[in-house]
């Protein structure tokens, strides 16, 4: 995403099938910031304040999580965190 500087899922089932990964027992949530919104602990607390986001957080479902984080300029900010978790059952 920050490459192509684009904000979305993407080819999320994609993804997930290359992995063997029903989408019954998968969720992503991605975030964005600069300064202190791109720190871990902010994303996380947005995360937990969001229904959908805290849901895939607390899933007991899920066994398998990736996570990947990028930093750079991305959609014209400078010091930008990007980051996408992947949740999988």
């Amino acid at each position: 995403m920050l490459r192509r500087d684009y904000f979305a899922h993407g080819n999320f089932p994609g993804r997930m099938a290359a992995f063997h990964v029903r989408l019954r027992t998968a969720g992503e949530n991605l975030a964005w910031g600069s300064g202190p919104y791109g720190h871990a602990g902010e994303v996380v607390r947005e995360w937990l304040a969001s229904p959908e986001h805290r849901a895939n957080l607390l899933g007991t479902g899920f066994s398998r999580i990736g996570i990947g984080l990028a930093r750079g300029t991305f959609l014209g900010t400078g010091d930008a965190t990007v980051v996408t978790a992947d949740f999988a059952g």
